[in-house]
């Protein structure tokens, strides 16, 4: 009998927006170590908080709807104080006290190797993510209409610098959550309505709004230097938006909300930022002249912590993107461009035989360099990194 021969394995890349792209874009030889080996890193900074905030979200959303949206808004939260991530919480908690739900978030992300690092940066988790839900549950839990909807879709792989890349197409995947058929109402009293209306007039038909948290502060988005951030959160949304409607039950998406949680509980250092980025015109969202808030922002002084309302913090950690055909299509040729330079890198790897000679340090924020741990032999540091320093507790997602 004659057999076939077995055929070459057909390798289609797979990458996460998140996970993958903007990881990538962040530093690519920390990318490379974090991503290209089996050991897991010791300090994950970038995976626990993010992570631990999307499950807390998710968590939440899931016990309010399963009460058929009777669980009313404040949820109680029993401080941590010095209880451990391996400390059960009290008896007799309520199921939606902030941390009766944190307890099994924390504990399967132990289980991955993943774990905060430090008490304070724990304490502004448990703290943010608090404010995410007692302050966004009430306007976004009724909006939702599918939660932590997995994507996945496939895209061309083009060859770059001349080198033919390992398949034709790639694989690009990642989690959000959907609301449809979101129409603005002034009668609402609702922000994220609002802001929808205000970023997206004329909506009409059938048509999905797409969200996704960001453990972030928002990046600065004008002057002279925006940040690299504000630029690559847009073509992630226009991404997802792409993704989500090659997906079954897809409606054509209208538009994306980026929630910068880290905005809803400010550290003293966020405030100090948030001031100079007013001051020198490099942000969006300011208080008006006048208004307390303003006077909160101009005043603050190191050390110090500004009272900020809830308004003015909910309005700096929306942001609404509308989406067009062209604004996916842009986004989407700038992630197929990224993918291309990550696939460029691994051939080139594999060719010479050295991470040195194919991946770059290429990241120039001082705190994501300081929690790195390959800062002790990185060839080009970010300006201030230090391993021993403490590092801020704004970790990005």
């Amino acid at each position: 009998m004659e057999l076939d021969l077995k055929r070459a394995d057909h390798v289609v890349p797979d990458y996460s927006l998140t996970g993958d792209l903007l990881s990538f874009s962040r530093c690519e030889l920390q990318y490379r170590y974090y991503n290209g080996s089996a050991l897991p890193p010791s300090r994950p900074v970038q995976l626990w908080y993010g992570e631990f905030i999307h499950g807390m979200m998710e968590a939440a959303y899931r016990l309010w709807d399963a009460s058929g949206g009777m669980l009313v808004f404040p949820w109680p939260f029993t401080p941590i104080g010095d209880a451990g991530p391996r400390e059960p919480p009290e008896d007799g908690l309520a199921p939606n006290d902030i941390r009766m739900m944190a307890w099994p978030i924390e504990q399967t992300l132990a289980q991955e190797g993943k774990q905060a690092r430090s008490r304070r940066a724990r304490l502004a988790a448990y703290n943010r993510a608090e404010r995410a839900i007692n302050m966004l549950g009430p306007h976004l839990f009724p909006l939702i209409s599918a939660a932590e909807q997995r994507v996945l879709g496939t895209r061309p792989l083009a060859a770059i610098d001349g080198m033919e890349p390992r398949s034709s197409r790639y694989a690009l995947r990642g989690v959000i959550d959907v609301l449809g058929d979101v129409l603005p109402d002034p009668a609402a009293n609702n922000p994220i309505l609002d802001a929808i209306g205000a970023a997206v007039p004329g909506l009409a038909g059938e048509f999905e709004i797409i969200v996704d948290y960001k453990g972030a502060r928002r990046p600065r988005c004008a002057g002279q230097r925006p940040d690299q951030h504000w630029l690559l959160g847009e073509w992630q949304v226009q991404t997802y938006a792409w993704l989500r409607e090659r997906q079954p039950d897809a409606h054509p998406v209208r538009a994306g909300i980026l929630i910068y949680v880290n905005e809803l509980s400010p550290s003293s250092s966020d405030v100090g930022i948030m001031q100079r980025e007013i001051r020198n015109r490099e942000t969006d969202i300011i208080p008006a002249a006048g208004t307390p808030d303003y006077y909160q922002v101009q005043g603050w002084a190191p050390g110090t912590q500004a009272q900020l309302s809830d308004s003015f913090k909910l309005s700096r950690a929306l942001r609404v993107i509308p989406v067009t055909e062209e604004s996916k299509a842009e986004a989407t040729t700038r992630f197929d461009g990224l993918v291309s330079q990550i696939e460029r890198n691994v051939a080139l790897e594999a060719e010479r035989g050295s991470i040195g000679q194919a991946w770059r340090a290429t990241c120039d924020d001082r705190n994501t360099c300081s929690a790195c741990d390959f800062l002790s032999f990185c060839p080009h540091p970010a300006q201030g990194a230090d391993p021993e320093a403490p590092v801020g507790d704004d970790e990005f997602a």
